[in-house]
This record gives structure tokens, C-alpha cells and sequence, in this order.
């Protein structure tokens, strides 16, 4: 479609309102559009929602567009479709937008191997839980406990544990005495010798080590409080 008869569409459109030809003129940019749009990123979403984006854009193109400003539309258009972007993309990072952006799922899994144990199914209420499930929880741990004593060095269990606990790299640093690229090797060791002996053993999954995660945290909290109160 030459330039004279997208004005005149254009202008058709502005006047009479027609939507089947506003969708013609939309469909006709489609790939204005894309061109357009390739090098903005919406934080947290799908390349389709900032092309939709650009079709707000060019749609307040097609409404506010004059020939008598001396411009082609394609320019124009360029130049809406770049502004709704630039608009959105700042919308998305506001304060008010951030918590929705940066959540993550409660769905999603814990563990590669395992797709049934997401992070939902920490939060569980002890309470729900039978005195079974109690007893097998604290047996999981005390599993664990024994197996990674058994395969780290009491160096890398610390390290492991603080890590577990919330500690920072260079918090454990500096109470072990060692520079953070230790701590960090010491957590690479830890991680392939539980992979390592995962591959070679049936008695430690998922569910086991979530076990164990969840009791530690308990009794180094109850330790914490007992320590406060001591003190």
C-alpha cells in the first residue's frame, strides 16, 4: 500500500470510525510492529504482551495521526509504538508493580528430580500433620544428619549448615576464619557429593532431604531462642 492511499485510509478510518478497516490498517503495520518492538523486554513477561504493546501504540497512531505535520506515518507510527513500549516497561518497574514482577510460584518444583514437591508443600501446618508423619519427618532428618556427617568434612557440614541457616558467604567467612571463595567451594563440594551419592543410592530423595531442611531450621530457631533467653 503506497504512502497517499495509507493517508487516505487513515483518514477514512479517523472519520468514520470503521472497524474493520482500523483492523486492515493494524494487520498492514503488523510488521512495523514486530521490527519495532524486537528491542524492548518487558521485565517478568511474555515477548507477545509488549507486541501488544506496540499495537496500542500504533492503534493511538492511526487515531492522532495528521499529514499536515509534514512527517509520513510509518515515522509516525515508529515513534507511538516506541513510546507505549517505553511506558509500559516503566509502568512494570514501579514500586507498585515490583512484588508482582519479582514473585516467584508456590507451584513450582524444589527439586529437578522431583516435580511433585514444590514450595507449597513446605508450609504445611504441623498441626495437620499425624503423629506418624512426625515420627518419619525427624527419622528423615536424623538420616540425613548421620549421611552428611558421613560424606562432608566437618568443615563443609559447618559451612553447609550456616547456609542452611541464612548466613551470608562473608558472614561465615569471617567467623570460620576463611575467605569467601572457600565457603563457596565448600558448598560446590557439598552439592556434588550429595548428587554424587544420589546417583548411586535410592534412599535419598526429595522428600527426605526437605525433612531434613525443615527440622534443622526448627531446632537451630529453638537453639536461638534458648540462647537470647540464657543470655
Amino acid at each position: 500500500m503506497e504512502e497517499k492511499s495509507v493517508v487516505k485510509a487513515i483518514s477514512e478510518y479517523q472519520r468514520t470510525g470503521n472497524s474493520a478497516l482500523g483492523s486492515q490498517l493494524i494487520l498492514h503495520f503488523e510488521g512495523l510492529v514486530f521490527a519495532t518492538c524486537r528491542s524492548f523486554y518487558l521485565d517478568g513477561q511474555e515477548h507477545d504482551d509488549m507486541l501488544q504493546e506496540g499495537r496500542i501504540g500504533l492503534f493511538k497512531a492511526l487515531r492522532d495521526f495528521e499529514p499536515s505535520c509534514g512527517a509520513s506515518f510509518t515515522s509516525f507510527a515508529v515513534r507511538c509504538i516506541r513510546c507505549q513500549c517505553i511506558s509500559a516497561i516503566k509502568a512494570a518497574h514501579r514500586c507498585k508493580h515490583r512484588v508482582l514482577n519479582q514473585a516467584l510460584s508456590l507451584d513450582v518444583t524444589i527439586y529437578e528430580d522431583n516435580e511433585r514437591v514444590s514450595w507449597l508443600d513446605t508450609l504445611v501446618d504441623d498441626k495437620l500433620r499425624t503423629p506418624m508423619q512426625e515420627l518419619i519427618t525427624y527419622e528423615d532428618y536424623e538420616r540425613c544428619r548421620l549421611l552428611f556427617e558421613h560424606i562432608f568434612t566437618p568443615y563443609d557440614y559447618d559451612v553447609f549448615l550456616s547456609r542452611l541457616y541464612g548466613e551470608s558467604y562473608e558472614h561465615i567467612a569471617q567467623r570460620v576464619g576463611r575467605n569467601v571463595k572457600s565457603v563457596d567451594n565448600a558448598l560446590q563440594r557439598c552439592r556434588k557429593r550429595i548428587l554424587r551419592y544420589v546417583k548411586t543410592n535410592d534412599n535419598l530423595d526429595a522428600t527426605t532431604m526437605n525433612h531434613f531442611f525443615e527440622v534443622a531450621l526448627k531446632l537451630h530457631v529453638c537453639q536461638e531462642s534458648a540462647t537470647s533467653r540464657a543470655s
